[in-house]
Protein backbone atom coordinates (compact mmCIF):
# COMPACT_ATOMS: atom_id res chain seq x y z
CA UNK A 1 0.00 0.00 0.00
CA UNK A 2 3.14 2.33 1.05
CA UNK A 3 3.62 2.36 -2.53
CA UNK A 4 0.90 3.94 -4.52
CA UNK A 5 0.09 6.98 -2.08
CA UNK A 6 -2.14 8.85 -4.86
CA UNK A 7 -4.22 5.48 -5.37
CA UNK A 8 -4.32 4.90 -1.27
CA UNK A 9 -6.29 8.83 -1.47
CA UNK A 10 -8.40 7.98 -4.11
CA UNK A 11 -9.76 4.65 -1.99
CA UNK A 12 -9.98 6.67 1.44
CA UNK A 13 -11.75 9.24 -0.64
CA UNK A 14 -14.17 6.79 -2.59
CA UNK A 15 -14.56 5.03 1.23
CA UNK A 16 -15.50 8.21 2.55
CA UNK A 17 -18.54 9.07 -0.06
CA UNK A 18 -19.59 5.70 0.84
CA UNK A 19 -20.09 5.99 3.54
CA UNK A 20 -21.68 9.59 3.71
CA UNK A 21 -22.58 10.66 0.28
CA UNK A 22 -23.14 7.05 -1.19
CA UNK A 23 -25.64 8.45 -4.08
CA UNK A 24 -22.38 10.10 -5.67
CA UNK A 25 -19.42 7.32 -5.11
CA UNK A 26 -17.97 6.18 -7.69
CA UNK A 27 -14.79 4.33 -8.67
CA UNK A 28 -13.00 3.67 -11.74
CA UNK A 29 -11.43 -0.13 -10.71
CA UNK A 30 -9.50 -0.39 -14.44
CA UNK A 31 -7.59 3.05 -13.35
CA UNK A 32 -6.11 0.99 -10.30
CA UNK A 33 -2.93 -0.83 -9.81
CA UNK A 34 -3.62 -4.68 -9.99
CA UNK A 35 -2.89 -4.52 -6.46
CA UNK A 36 -5.99 -2.62 -5.42
CA UNK A 37 -8.53 -3.97 -7.18
CA UNK A 38 -9.01 -6.39 -4.41
CA UNK A 39 -10.27 -3.96 -1.89
CA UNK A 40 -11.85 -1.66 -4.62
CA UNK A 41 -14.15 -4.46 -5.08
CA UNK A 42 -14.44 -5.07 -1.63
CA UNK A 43 -15.39 -1.29 -1.28
CA UNK A 44 -17.95 -1.77 -4.26
CA UNK A 45 -19.72 -4.54 -2.54
CA UNK A 46 -19.68 -1.92 0.60
CA UNK A 47 -21.69 0.46 -1.65
CA UNK A 48 -23.94 -1.71 -2.69
CA UNK A 49 -25.35 -2.74 0.51
CA UNK A 50 -25.29 0.67 1.41
CA UNK A 51 -27.54 1.87 -1.27
CA UNK A 52 -29.74 -1.24 -1.08
CA UNK A 53 -30.05 -0.95 2.56
CA UNK A 54 -30.09 2.72 3.38
CA UNK A 55 -32.41 2.93 6.94
CA UNK A 56 -30.24 -0.53 7.87
CA UNK A 57 -27.20 1.44 7.68
CA UNK A 58 -28.55 4.43 8.73
CA UNK A 59 -29.31 2.30 12.14
CA UNK A 60 -26.27 1.06 11.85
CA UNK A 61 -23.48 4.02 11.84
CA UNK A 62 -25.83 5.38 14.70
CA UNK A 63 -25.39 2.92 16.69
CA UNK A 64 -29.38 2.25 16.81
CA UNK A 65 -29.16 -1.94 16.45
CA UNK A 66 -32.40 -2.30 18.13
CA UNK A 67 -34.81 -0.68 15.38
CA UNK A 68 -32.55 -2.82 12.68
CA UNK A 69 -35.36 -5.14 12.45
CA UNK A 70 -33.83 -7.17 14.79
CA UNK A 71 -36.62 -8.65 17.03
CA UNK A 72 -34.00 -9.90 20.25
CA UNK A 73 -31.53 -10.23 21.58
CA UNK A 74 -30.81 -13.45 20.86
CA UNK A 75 -31.48 -13.72 16.97
CA UNK A 76 -28.21 -14.44 15.68
CA UNK A 77 -28.50 -11.60 13.21
CA UNK A 78 -27.56 -9.49 15.70
CA UNK A 79 -23.75 -10.29 15.85
CA UNK A 80 -23.07 -9.57 12.66
CA UNK A 81 -24.57 -6.55 12.72
CA UNK A 82 -22.45 -5.25 15.93
CA UNK A 83 -19.17 -6.09 14.18
CA UNK A 84 -20.46 -3.99 11.15
CA UNK A 85 -21.40 -1.43 13.39
CA UNK A 86 -18.01 -1.28 15.34
CA UNK A 87 -15.70 -1.65 11.94
CA UNK A 88 -17.75 1.57 10.49
CA UNK A 89 -17.08 3.57 14.09
CA UNK A 90 -13.64 2.12 14.01
CA UNK A 91 -13.58 3.40 10.34
CA UNK A 92 -14.86 6.88 10.49
CA UNK A 93 -12.38 7.16 13.65
CA UNK A 94 -9.59 6.42 11.84
CA UNK A 95 -10.59 9.33 8.65
CA UNK A 96 -10.73 11.96 11.31
CA UNK A 97 -7.05 10.67 12.40
CA UNK A 98 -6.24 10.57 8.34
CA UNK A 99 -7.28 14.21 8.18
CA UNK A 100 -4.81 15.25 11.10
CA UNK A 101 -2.03 13.10 10.32
CA UNK A 102 0.86 13.63 7.59
CA UNK A 103 1.16 12.29 4.15
CA UNK A 104 2.91 8.97 5.89
CA UNK A 105 0.23 8.99 8.65
CA UNK A 106 -2.35 8.54 6.29
CA UNK A 107 -0.68 5.68 4.58
CA UNK A 108 0.01 4.12 7.91
CA UNK A 109 -3.85 4.25 9.02
CA UNK A 110 -5.01 3.06 5.38
CA UNK A 111 -2.84 -0.09 6.68
CA UNK A 112 -5.37 -0.21 9.73
CA UNK A 113 -8.84 1.07 7.12
CA UNK A 114 -7.55 -1.84 5.18
CA UNK A 115 -7.43 -4.43 7.80
CA UNK A 116 -10.52 -3.07 9.44
CA UNK A 117 -12.79 -2.71 6.23
CA UNK A 118 -11.88 -6.28 5.00
CA UNK A 119 -13.50 -7.70 8.56
CA UNK A 120 -16.30 -5.67 7.87
CA UNK A 121 -16.44 -7.05 4.23
CA UNK A 122 -16.61 -10.58 5.88
CA UNK A 123 -19.58 -9.40 7.93
CA UNK A 124 -20.93 -7.90 5.00
CA UNK A 125 -21.23 -10.86 3.25
CA UNK A 126 -22.31 -12.99 6.34
CA UNK A 127 -25.08 -10.78 6.35
CA UNK A 128 -25.86 -11.08 2.78
CA UNK A 129 -26.76 -14.79 3.50
CA UNK A 130 -29.09 -14.19 5.86
CA UNK A 131 -32.89 -13.04 6.09
CA UNK A 132 -32.83 -9.84 8.40
CA UNK A 133 -35.92 -10.73 9.67
CA UNK A 134 -36.15 -14.24 11.34
CA UNK A 135 -32.02 -14.73 11.03
CA UNK A 136 -32.71 -18.04 8.84
CA UNK A 137 -30.37 -18.06 5.50
CA UNK A 138 -31.95 -16.28 2.39
CA UNK A 139 -32.26 -17.88 -0.48
CA UNK A 140 -28.79 -17.07 -1.72
CA UNK A 141 -27.26 -18.39 1.57
CA UNK A 142 -29.46 -21.54 1.63
CA UNK A 143 -28.55 -22.47 -2.04
CA UNK A 144 -24.82 -22.13 -1.16
CA UNK A 145 -25.21 -23.96 2.39
CA UNK A 146 -27.36 -26.38 0.41
CA UNK A 147 -25.10 -27.32 -2.39
CA UNK A 148 -21.92 -27.77 0.17
CA UNK A 149 -23.87 -30.16 2.24
CA UNK A 150 -24.80 -32.43 -0.96
CA UNK A 151 -21.73 -32.43 -2.34
CA UNK A 152 -20.73 -34.03 0.62
CA UNK A 153 -23.32 -36.33 1.20
CA UNK A 154 -22.72 -39.70 2.10
CA UNK A 155 -24.35 -42.38 -0.25
CA UNK A 156 -25.86 -44.09 3.10
CA UNK A 157 -27.94 -40.54 3.82
CA UNK A 158 -30.93 -40.02 2.62
CA UNK A 159 -31.92 -35.91 1.67
CA UNK A 160 -35.13 -34.35 0.76
CA UNK A 161 -35.90 -31.02 0.32
CA UNK A 162 -39.28 -29.01 1.51
CA UNK A 163 -41.01 -26.30 0.94
CA UNK A 164 -43.27 -24.62 3.77
CA UNK A 165 -46.02 -21.90 2.81
CA UNK A 166 -47.73 -20.36 4.88
CA UNK A 167 -51.72 -20.13 3.70
CA UNK A 168 -53.28 -16.70 3.06
CA UNK A 169 -50.81 -14.93 4.73
CA UNK A 170 -51.53 -11.74 2.90
CA UNK A 171 -55.03 -11.82 4.48
CA UNK A 172 -53.36 -12.58 8.52
CA UNK A 173 -51.06 -9.34 7.44
CA UNK A 174 -53.99 -6.84 6.19
CA UNK A 175 -56.49 -8.22 8.78
CA UNK A 176 -53.65 -7.69 11.24
CA UNK A 177 -50.98 -4.77 10.67
CA UNK A 178 -47.09 -5.87 9.37
CA UNK A 179 -45.56 -6.09 12.79
CA UNK A 180 -48.18 -8.99 14.12
CA UNK A 181 -47.34 -10.75 10.30
CA UNK A 182 -43.45 -10.69 11.16
CA UNK A 183 -44.14 -11.86 15.16
CA UNK A 184 -45.73 -15.04 12.88
CA UNK A 185 -42.92 -15.14 10.54
CA UNK A 186 -40.32 -14.92 13.19
CA UNK A 187 -42.14 -17.82 15.27
CA UNK A 188 -42.55 -20.00 12.14
CA UNK A 189 -38.72 -19.42 11.49
CA UNK A 190 -38.38 -21.05 15.42
CA UNK A 191 -39.92 -23.54 15.09
CA UNK A 192 -38.44 -24.73 12.14
CA UNK A 193 -34.56 -24.18 13.78
CA UNK A 194 -35.92 -26.56 16.34
CA UNK A 195 -37.35 -28.69 13.80
CA UNK A 196 -33.51 -29.39 12.36
CA UNK A 197 -31.07 -31.67 13.44
CA UNK A 198 -27.21 -31.66 12.78
CA UNK A 199 -26.34 -31.12 9.18
CA UNK A 200 -29.96 -30.23 7.81
CA UNK A 201 -30.80 -26.18 7.37
CA UNK A 202 -33.24 -24.26 7.02
CA UNK A 203 -34.45 -20.81 5.19
CA UNK A 204 -36.75 -18.15 4.65
CA UNK A 205 -36.98 -17.95 0.88
CA UNK A 206 -39.41 -15.24 0.42
CA UNK A 207 -42.20 -13.43 2.24
CA UNK A 208 -44.55 -16.73 3.67
CA UNK A 209 -42.20 -19.00 1.98
CA UNK A 210 -40.07 -21.14 3.68
CA UNK A 211 -37.35 -24.29 2.88
CA UNK A 212 -35.49 -26.95 4.50
CA UNK A 213 -33.05 -29.34 3.55
CA UNK A 214 -33.10 -32.24 5.58
CA UNK A 215 -31.50 -35.87 6.50
CA UNK A 216 -34.21 -39.02 7.16
CA UNK A 217 -34.55 -43.04 6.71
CA UNK A 218 -37.67 -42.62 4.57
CA UNK A 219 -40.51 -40.07 3.62
CA UNK A 220 -42.23 -41.57 6.75
CA UNK A 221 -39.75 -40.23 9.19
CA UNK A 222 -39.23 -37.05 7.43
CA UNK A 223 -43.10 -36.36 7.62
CA UNK A 224 -43.75 -37.92 11.02
CA UNK A 225 -40.72 -35.28 12.03
CA UNK A 226 -41.86 -31.67 10.18
CA UNK A 227 -45.97 -32.21 9.97
CA UNK A 228 -47.59 -34.96 11.46
CA UNK A 229 -45.88 -35.24 14.97
CA UNK A 230 -46.16 -31.77 15.14
CA UNK A 231 -49.03 -29.84 14.75
CA UNK A 232 -49.94 -28.90 17.64
CA UNK A 233 -46.64 -27.29 18.25
CA UNK A 234 -47.20 -24.97 14.99
CA UNK A 235 -47.08 -21.22 15.62
CA UNK A 236 -50.34 -20.97 15.11
CA UNK A 237 -51.93 -17.12 15.94
CA UNK A 238 -54.66 -17.54 18.22
CA UNK A 239 -57.99 -17.51 17.12
CA UNK A 240 -56.82 -17.72 13.50
CA UNK A 241 -57.48 -21.28 11.50
CA UNK A 242 -54.12 -21.04 9.16
CA UNK A 243 -52.69 -23.80 7.73
CA UNK A 244 -49.11 -24.42 6.00
CA UNK A 245 -48.87 -26.50 3.22
CA UNK A 246 -45.83 -28.67 2.78
CA UNK A 247 -43.82 -29.87 -0.62
CA UNK A 248 -41.91 -32.73 -0.16
CA UNK A 249 -38.80 -34.04 -3.05
CA UNK A 250 -36.88 -36.87 -1.96
CA UNK A 251 -33.54 -35.81 -3.69
CA UNK A 252 -31.98 -39.08 -5.53
CA UNK A 253 -29.28 -37.03 -7.20
CA UNK A 254 -27.59 -34.76 -5.19
CA UNK A 255 -25.94 -33.42 -8.61
CA UNK A 256 -29.20 -31.89 -9.53
CA UNK A 257 -29.11 -27.97 -9.13
CA UNK A 258 -30.56 -26.76 -5.37
CA UNK A 259 -32.45 -23.81 -7.47
CA UNK A 260 -34.06 -26.97 -9.02
CA UNK A 261 -34.35 -29.28 -6.14
CA UNK A 262 -36.39 -25.97 -4.55
CA UNK A 263 -38.30 -25.66 -7.81
CA UNK A 264 -39.64 -28.93 -7.42
CA UNK A 265 -40.39 -29.05 -3.90
CA UNK A 266 -42.20 -25.57 -4.39
CA UNK A 267 -44.46 -26.77 -7.23
CA UNK A 268 -45.45 -29.98 -5.12
CA UNK A 269 -46.42 -27.57 -2.51
CA UNK A 270 -48.71 -25.17 -5.18
CA UNK A 271 -50.26 -28.44 -6.43
CA UNK A 272 -52.69 -28.45 -2.92
CA UNK A 273 -52.65 -24.54 -2.62
CA UNK A 274 -56.79 -24.94 -3.01
CA UNK A 275 -57.19 -27.98 -1.38
CA UNK A 276 -57.74 -27.04 2.57
CA UNK A 277 -57.93 -31.18 3.25
CA UNK A 278 -54.46 -31.57 2.60
CA UNK A 279 -51.02 -30.03 4.15
CA UNK A 280 -48.71 -31.80 2.36
CA UNK A 281 -47.92 -33.43 -0.71
CA UNK A 282 -45.12 -35.06 -2.20
CA UNK A 283 -43.32 -34.86 -5.44
CA UNK A 284 -44.81 -37.98 -7.38
CA UNK A 285 -44.49 -39.22 -11.14
CA UNK A 286 -47.29 -38.02 -11.96
CA UNK A 287 -46.33 -34.38 -10.49
CA UNK A 288 -43.80 -34.64 -12.61
CA UNK A 289 -44.99 -35.13 -15.63
CA UNK A 290 -47.73 -32.46 -15.33
CA UNK A 291 -44.23 -30.41 -14.01
CA UNK A 292 -42.87 -31.59 -17.31
CA UNK A 293 -46.00 -30.17 -19.37
CA UNK A 294 -46.13 -26.62 -17.48
CA UNK A 295 -42.00 -25.93 -18.29
CA UNK A 296 -42.64 -26.85 -22.39
CA UNK A 297 -46.03 -24.80 -22.17
CA UNK A 298 -44.04 -21.82 -20.60
CA UNK A 299 -40.85 -22.82 -23.01
CA UNK A 300 -43.25 -22.37 -25.93
CA UNK A 301 -45.52 -19.22 -25.14
CA UNK A 302 -43.67 -16.47 -26.42
CA UNK A 303 -43.39 -18.40 -30.17
CA UNK A 304 -46.84 -19.71 -30.16
CA UNK A 305 -48.39 -15.99 -29.62
CA UNK A 306 -45.70 -15.32 -32.74
CA UNK A 307 -47.18 -18.56 -34.89
CA UNK A 308 -51.06 -17.36 -33.59
CA UNK A 309 -50.48 -21.13 -32.25
CA UNK A 310 -53.92 -19.80 -29.81
CA UNK A 311 -57.09 -20.23 -31.65
CA UNK A 312 -59.52 -17.82 -30.81
CA UNK A 313 -63.43 -19.79 -30.66
CA UNK A 314 -67.02 -17.95 -30.64
CA UNK A 315 -69.36 -19.42 -28.08
CA UNK A 316 -72.97 -17.38 -28.70
CA UNK A 317 -75.31 -15.92 -26.39
CA UNK A 318 -78.55 -16.82 -27.69
CA UNK A 319 -82.40 -15.12 -26.88
CA UNK A 320 -83.87 -18.31 -25.72
CA UNK A 321 -86.92 -17.29 -27.17
CA UNK A 322 -86.60 -17.11 -30.75
CA UNK A 323 -82.85 -18.51 -30.56
CA UNK A 324 -81.29 -15.97 -31.78
CA UNK A 325 -77.54 -15.18 -31.61
CA UNK A 326 -77.42 -11.77 -29.94
CA UNK A 327 -73.71 -11.76 -28.89
CA UNK A 328 -70.91 -14.03 -28.19
CA UNK A 329 -67.88 -15.08 -26.00
CA UNK A 330 -64.10 -15.00 -26.69
CA UNK A 331 -62.77 -18.45 -26.34
CA UNK A 332 -59.23 -19.51 -26.92
CA UNK A 333 -57.75 -22.76 -27.62
CA UNK A 334 -54.01 -23.85 -28.20
CA UNK A 335 -53.11 -25.77 -30.77
CA UNK A 336 -49.36 -26.48 -30.97
CA UNK A 337 -47.66 -27.03 -34.64
CA UNK A 338 -47.46 -31.01 -33.70
CA UNK A 339 -49.94 -32.14 -31.30
CA UNK A 340 -53.53 -32.19 -30.41
CA UNK A 341 -55.72 -29.05 -29.10
CA UNK A 342 -54.43 -28.05 -25.63
CA UNK A 343 -57.53 -26.44 -23.80
CA UNK A 344 -57.62 -23.88 -21.18
CA UNK A 345 -58.16 -25.65 -18.05
CA UNK A 346 -54.28 -26.84 -18.94
CA UNK A 347 -52.66 -23.57 -19.21
CA UNK A 348 -54.83 -20.53 -18.02
CA UNK A 349 -53.92 -21.47 -14.08
CA UNK A 350 -50.45 -21.44 -14.96
CA UNK A 351 -50.65 -18.18 -17.09
CA UNK A 352 -52.25 -16.70 -14.09
CA UNK A 353 -49.03 -17.41 -11.67
CA UNK A 354 -46.55 -16.46 -14.07
CA UNK A 355 -48.06 -13.22 -15.44
CA UNK A 356 -48.11 -14.38 -18.63
CA UNK A 357 -52.28 -14.28 -18.99
CA UNK A 358 -51.87 -10.75 -19.27
CA UNK A 359 -50.17 -11.07 -22.54
CA UNK A 360 -52.63 -13.67 -23.80
CA UNK A 361 -55.79 -11.73 -23.15
CA UNK A 362 -54.64 -8.78 -25.32
CA UNK A 363 -53.57 -11.05 -27.91
CA UNK A 364 -57.16 -12.48 -27.87
CA UNK A 365 -58.60 -8.80 -27.97
CA UNK A 366 -56.56 -8.73 -31.17
CA UNK A 367 -58.03 -11.41 -32.60
CA UNK A 368 -61.61 -10.24 -31.92
CA UNK A 369 -60.90 -6.84 -33.41
CA UNK A 370 -59.66 -8.29 -36.36
CA UNK A 371 -62.24 -10.79 -37.23
CA UNK A 372 -64.94 -7.33 -35.99
CA UNK A 373 -63.06 -5.53 -38.62
CA UNK A 374 -63.52 -7.74 -41.57
CA UNK A 375 -67.06 -8.09 -40.87
CA UNK A 376 -67.82 -4.35 -41.10
CA UNK A 377 -65.61 -4.19 -43.99
CA UNK A 378 -67.92 -6.45 -45.90
CA UNK A 379 -71.06 -4.70 -44.48
CA UNK A 380 -71.80 -7.96 -42.49
CA UNK A 381 -74.26 -8.43 -39.42
CA UNK A 382 -72.17 -7.37 -35.81
CA UNK A 383 -72.81 -8.57 -32.43
CA UNK A 384 -70.83 -7.96 -29.52
CA UNK A 385 -68.53 -9.95 -28.58
CA UNK A 386 -67.20 -10.60 -24.52
CA UNK A 387 -63.78 -10.86 -23.43
CA UNK A 388 -62.51 -12.58 -20.25
CA UNK A 389 -59.76 -10.29 -18.53
CA UNK A 390 -57.48 -11.76 -15.70
CA UNK A 391 -57.59 -10.24 -12.18
CA UNK A 392 -53.93 -9.03 -13.48
CA UNK A 393 -55.32 -6.14 -15.34
CA UNK A 394 -57.36 -4.70 -12.32
CA UNK A 395 -53.55 -3.89 -10.77
CA UNK A 396 -52.30 -2.44 -14.11
CA UNK A 397 -52.48 1.47 -14.72
CA UNK A 398 -52.40 0.85 -18.10
CA UNK A 399 -55.17 -1.50 -18.93
CA UNK A 400 -57.96 0.63 -19.90
CA UNK A 401 -55.59 2.95 -21.92
CA UNK A 402 -54.09 0.11 -23.70
CA UNK A 403 -57.61 -1.87 -24.19
CA UNK A 404 -58.67 1.35 -25.79
CA UNK A 405 -55.85 1.92 -27.96
CA UNK A 406 -56.28 -1.70 -29.38
CA UNK A 407 -59.96 -0.64 -30.14
CA UNK A 408 -58.37 2.51 -31.87
CA UNK A 409 -55.91 0.63 -33.85
CA UNK A 410 -58.19 -1.44 -35.65
CA UNK A 411 -61.43 0.92 -35.74
CA UNK A 412 -63.44 -0.49 -33.57
CA UNK A 413 -66.85 0.88 -31.62
CA UNK A 414 -66.28 0.31 -27.87
CA UNK A 415 -69.73 -1.06 -27.79
CA UNK A 416 -68.71 -3.79 -29.84
CA UNK A 417 -65.99 -5.36 -27.10
CA UNK A 418 -67.84 -6.40 -23.20
CA UNK A 419 -65.20 -6.93 -20.79
CA UNK A 420 -65.38 -10.23 -18.57
CA UNK A 421 -63.80 -10.43 -14.84
CA UNK A 422 -64.85 -13.11 -12.34
CA UNK A 423 -67.44 -12.89 -9.34
CA UNK A 424 -64.18 -13.45 -6.73
CA UNK A 425 -61.57 -11.16 -8.96
CA UNK A 426 -64.36 -8.18 -7.89
CA UNK A 427 -64.00 -8.71 -4.24
CA UNK A 428 -60.03 -8.68 -3.98
CA UNK A 429 -59.79 -4.68 -4.15
CA UNK A 430 -63.15 -2.75 -4.18
CA UNK A 431 -61.79 0.84 -4.75
CA UNK A 432 -60.18 0.21 -7.78
CA UNK A 433 -62.51 -2.37 -8.82
CA UNK A 434 -64.86 0.94 -9.05
CA UNK A 435 -62.91 3.26 -10.34
CA UNK A 436 -62.06 0.97 -13.65
CA UNK A 437 -65.27 -0.04 -13.92
CA UNK A 438 -66.50 3.52 -13.91
CA UNK A 439 -63.79 4.35 -16.57
CA UNK A 440 -65.00 1.46 -18.58
CA UNK A 441 -68.17 2.63 -18.75
CA UNK A 442 -67.46 5.92 -19.62
CA UNK A 443 -65.07 4.51 -22.83
CA UNK A 444 -68.54 2.88 -23.78
CA UNK A 445 -67.59 -0.18 -22.88
CA UNK A 446 -70.11 -2.84 -20.76
CA UNK A 447 -68.39 -4.95 -17.95
CA UNK A 448 -69.89 -8.60 -16.69
CA UNK A 449 -69.40 -10.58 -13.93
CA UNK A 450 -68.33 -14.04 -14.63
CA UNK A 451 -69.32 -16.93 -12.34
CA UNK A 452 -71.84 -15.33 -10.43
CA UNK A 453 -72.43 -17.03 -7.67
CA UNK A 454 -69.70 -19.29 -7.54
CA UNK A 455 -67.83 -17.55 -4.69
CA UNK A 456 -68.54 -14.18 -2.48
CA UNK A 457 -71.88 -12.45 -4.12
CA UNK A 458 -72.58 -9.50 -2.31
CA UNK A 459 -76.09 -7.93 -3.17
CA UNK A 460 -74.16 -5.01 -1.48
CA UNK A 461 -71.54 -5.42 -3.72
CA UNK A 462 -74.04 -5.27 -6.93
CA UNK A 463 -75.53 -2.25 -5.34
CA UNK A 464 -72.01 -0.10 -5.57
CA UNK A 465 -71.12 -1.57 -8.56
CA UNK A 466 -72.74 -0.53 -11.69
CA UNK A 467 -71.64 -3.84 -13.66
CA UNK A 468 -74.29 -4.34 -16.79
CA UNK A 469 -74.26 -8.46 -17.05
CA UNK A 470 -73.78 -11.07 -14.15
CA UNK A 471 -73.26 -14.74 -15.86
CA UNK A 472 -74.80 -17.31 -13.99
CA UNK A 473 -72.24 -19.93 -13.21
CA UNK A 474 -72.70 -23.20 -14.69
CA UNK A 475 -72.06 -25.19 -11.62
CA UNK A 476 -75.42 -24.48 -10.75
CA UNK A 477 -76.27 -26.54 -13.66
CA UNK A 478 -74.63 -29.55 -12.40
CA UNK A 479 -77.78 -30.98 -10.36
CA UNK A 480 -80.09 -29.26 -12.08
CA UNK A 481 -83.10 -31.75 -12.26
CA UNK A 482 -82.43 -33.25 -8.46
CA UNK A 483 -81.72 -29.95 -6.97
CA UNK A 484 -84.86 -28.40 -6.08
CA UNK A 485 -82.72 -25.45 -3.98
CA UNK A 486 -81.05 -25.08 -7.04
CA UNK A 487 -83.84 -23.94 -9.08
CA UNK A 488 -84.99 -21.46 -6.30
CA UNK A 489 -81.57 -20.03 -5.68
CA UNK A 490 -81.41 -19.34 -9.80
CA UNK A 491 -84.86 -17.89 -10.23
CA UNK A 492 -84.14 -15.70 -7.28
CA UNK A 493 -80.54 -14.50 -8.57
CA UNK A 494 -82.66 -14.13 -12.38
CA UNK A 495 -85.04 -11.87 -10.04
CA UNK A 496 -82.29 -10.04 -8.63
CA UNK A 497 -81.05 -8.97 -12.11
CA UNK A 498 -84.18 -8.25 -13.77
CA UNK A 499 -84.81 -5.39 -10.46
CA UNK A 500 -81.48 -4.01 -10.57
CA UNK A 501 -81.70 -3.65 -14.32
CA UNK A 502 -79.51 -6.31 -15.56
CA UNK A 503 -78.64 -8.69 -18.09
CA UNK A 504 -78.90 -12.11 -17.28
CA UNK A 505 -77.28 -14.53 -18.98
CA UNK A 506 -77.28 -18.38 -18.00
CA UNK A 507 -74.19 -20.24 -19.44
CA UNK A 508 -73.35 -24.05 -19.36
CA UNK A 509 -77.02 -24.71 -20.02
CA UNK A 510 -77.03 -28.09 -21.91
CA UNK A 511 -81.21 -29.66 -21.86
CA UNK A 512 -84.24 -28.58 -23.07
CA UNK A 513 -85.56 -29.03 -19.31
CA UNK A 514 -83.13 -26.49 -18.20
CA UNK A 515 -83.98 -23.61 -21.45
CA UNK A 516 -87.24 -24.51 -20.48
CA UNK A 517 -86.92 -23.09 -16.85
CA UNK A 518 -84.92 -20.38 -17.87
CA UNK A 519 -87.58 -18.79 -20.19
CA UNK A 520 -90.28 -19.30 -17.89
CA UNK A 521 -87.56 -17.55 -15.50
CA UNK A 522 -87.45 -14.47 -18.19
CA UNK A 523 -83.31 -15.65 -18.53
CA UNK A 524 -82.17 -12.57 -20.75
CA UNK A 525 -79.61 -15.18 -22.89
CA UNK A 526 -78.27 -18.56 -23.01
CA UNK A 527 -74.79 -19.79 -23.72
CA UNK A 528 -74.39 -23.42 -23.71
CA UNK A 529 -73.95 -26.75 -25.67
CA UNK A 530 -77.84 -27.03 -26.01
CA UNK A 531 -77.61 -24.31 -28.68
CA UNK A 532 -73.99 -24.01 -30.01
CA UNK A 533 -70.82 -25.33 -28.67
CA UNK A 534 -67.83 -22.90 -29.67
CA UNK A 535 -67.14 -21.84 -33.26
CA UNK A 536 -63.90 -21.44 -34.97
CA UNK A 537 -64.63 -18.17 -36.89
CA UNK A 538 -65.53 -19.41 -39.91
CA UNK A 539 -68.16 -21.04 -38.14
CA UNK A 540 -69.49 -18.43 -36.62
CA UNK A 541 -69.35 -16.95 -39.94
CA UNK A 542 -71.61 -19.78 -41.32
CA UNK A 543 -74.16 -19.36 -38.41
CA UNK A 544 -74.80 -15.37 -38.87
CA UNK A 545 -75.25 -16.07 -42.61
CA UNK A 546 -77.83 -18.90 -41.98
CA UNK A 547 -79.30 -16.49 -39.31
CA UNK A 548 -79.48 -13.41 -41.31
CA UNK A 549 -80.69 -15.96 -44.33
CA UNK A 550 -84.13 -17.04 -42.34
CA UNK A 551 -84.74 -13.61 -40.71
CA UNK A 552 -85.36 -11.96 -44.88
CA UNK A 553 -87.45 -15.23 -45.31
CA UNK A 554 -89.17 -14.39 -42.81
Amino acid sequence: MATHPETNTTLFAYLQKILYDPQNASLEIDALPSSQHDLAKGLKLLLQFVLENKDLCEDISSGKISTARVPNRTNPFVGPLKNVHHTLQHLIWLMDEVAAGDYQQRLQVMGEVSVSFNNMVNCLVDLSLHDRLTGLFNSDGFSSKAKELLSNAKPTEHYFMIIININDFRHYNAVYDSSRGDELLISVAKYLRNCCHEGEICARLHVDNFACLAKGKDLEDITARFILNNHGKWPYPPNHAMLFRHGIYAIQDVTIPVRQLIEYAAYTANSIKNNGSLSYAVFTPALAKQYKLENNVMKTFSKAIASCAFKTYYQPKVDPATGKIISCEALVRWLPPQGSLIMPSQFINLFETTGLITALDFYVVNQVCTMLRKRLDAHLPVTQIAVNFSRAHLHSRDFIANLLKTLNKHQIDPHYLQVEITETAFFEDITTTQKIVKELHESGITIAMDDFGSGYSSLNFLKNIPIDVIKIDELFFDNFAEEERTRLLISDILSIAHHLNLTAVAEGVETKEEVDFLIKGKCDLIQGYYFYKPLTEEQLNIALQNQATRSVIQ
